[in-house]
């Protein structure tokens, strides 16, 4: 609660730097950000231009999953309405375990993502969401630039790794990272790959997507050497980590 209490807060401030313009505010704004770190550097030298990817993390309810997408279909028109947000993405998790379904809306930047979530109609549906699912759990993230591999598309199956930061660690972690990085994204199977920190710094502190056209490019991709030795090093690198595949639904993909 005191996270998003001090995030609203400094959301109001960003909001007055992008629409008053005001030095003192900008001043106050700048002051209230996180301190600045490795990634800090790389992504908060600009407010107003910081990518900005906000993620449902949701549970069906048992047994009622169609009742859930049939609320999903009422509500993703005037999801997808606001000029703020670039696009929406949902997908299915094809283990069936928790989470089951991973939602993502992209924006420029915070004031985008701010403006956008702050609309009436927009906040009534994120308040209406726990009624339709057994557990939400909603996470701001901030791109990085650690891997250099966007081959955009609505990629079909999509892999998730949400990582924790051993304590202290982080800065050795994301050494090893930028060592690892052509290799992870060098073999022809995998797309598209994209790595996000967690803007409140909580679980998971970090998001790596790897998206594929097929499972048959998943389970090729999984068996290189190259990036089994990777999958072992997390395990070091990592304070925890976890690996899911999802799949593209096509709840929000006629925008």
């Amino acid at each position: 609660m005191l996270l998003r209490l001090a995030n609203l807060f400094m959301i109001t401030l960003i909001t007055l730097v992008a629409f008053a313009g005001c030095e003192r505010a900008q001043n106050m704004a700048m002051d209230t950000m996180p301190s600045a770190d490795a990634t800090m550097d790389e992504t908060m030298t600009d407010i107003e231009a910081i990518p900005v990817t906000l993620v449902w993390l949701v549970d069906y309810p048992e047994g009622a999953k169609d009742v859930y997408l049939e609320w999903i279909a009422s509500v993703a028109p005037t999801l997808q309405a606001p000029a703020e947000v670039n696009r929406i993405r949902s997908y299915d998790n094809l283990e069936e375990t928790t989470p089951h379904r991973f939602v993502e809306f992209a924006f420029d930047s915070f004031v985008d993502a701010m403006t956008y979530m702050n609309r009436p109609e927009i906040a009534a549906v994120f308040e209406d969401l726990p009624n339709h699912a057994t557990q939400v759990s909603a996470h701001t993230f901030i791109e990085r630039s650690d891997y250099a591999k966007t081959e955009v598309d609505d990629w079909p199956i999509k892999g998730i790794i949400f990582v924790d930061y051993p304590l202290g660690g982080k800065a050795a972690y994301l050494e090893w990272v930028a060592s690892v990085s052509t290799a992870l994204v060098g073999p022809p199977q995998v797309k598209a790959v994209s790595s996000y920190d967690n803007y409140n710094g909580e679980s998971p502190h970090r998001l790596v997507t790897l998206e594929f056209a097929n499972q048959a490019d998943v389970e090729a991709y999984e068996e290189l050497e190259a990036i089994m030795a990777i999958e072992a090093e997390l395990d070091v690198q990592a304070g925890s980590w976890v690996l899911h595949t999802f799949e593209l639904r096509s709840d929000y993909i006629n925008e």
